[in-house]
């Protein structure tokens, strides 16, 4: 039997937020992941060095006053910058985006 793919495990990068990076390229500033919400959890506010390109999975995911349902994308441009990313209901989400993006206050 041909082996099973075991793909990279889930880390914490925060209180009730997981990720699992699935591709990176340091040359492009680029990361792929997918990303884990828990319910009740709000993202920090942050600022966009690169476009981000999300597609939400399951759960719902709110953009400042957009909501997300599962199948939903969502496109960032480089400079933008989103202040209030949260779940009420928890989600997982399918993201492109710069791992250079910048923390808010």
């Amino acid at each position: 039997p041909a082996a099973r793919w075991s793909g990279p495990d889930w880390e914490e990068v925060a209180p009730g937020i997981s990720c699992k990076i699935l591709a990176s390229d340091a040359a492009r500033d680029r990361v792929t992941m997918l990303v884990r919400l828990a319910a009740g959890v709000e993202y920090p506010s942050h600022r966009h060095a690169g476009t981000e390109e999300l597609h939400l999975l399951d759960g719902e995911l709110w953009i400042e006053d957009r909501k997300l349902l599962p199948g939903d994308f969502y496109r960032a441009e480089a400079g933008s910058q989103d202040t209030r990313v949260w779940s009420e209901t928890g989600c997982t989400c399918f993201l492109t985006t710069s791992p250079s993006d910048s923390l808010r206050p």
